[in-house]
């Protein structure tokens, strides 16, 4: 599964920064980039206190640490 890793901050106070993490539909990069900006967009309407500072895909195993 690819997972979807959106940096917001708060507008108020820039240095309150915090990841938002998200499971995207589908198995690839190309779903994730595509789904990805209409997410963060609908997000950011959600949430108008914050501002998106970075996004970016990468699979979710690779925070998962070894068992």
């Amino acid at each position: 599964m690819i997972e979807l890793i959106i940096t917001v901050c708060l507008i108020s106070t820039p240095a309150a920064c915090h990841e938002e993490r998200h499971g995207v539909v589908g198995e690839s990069l190309l779903a994730c980039i595509t789904q990805g900006q209409l997410y963060a967009a609908r997000w950011i309407d959600e949430h108008p206190t914050y501002r998106i500072i970075r996004w970016r895909c990468e699979p979710s195993a690779a925070r998962q640490s070894p068992v």
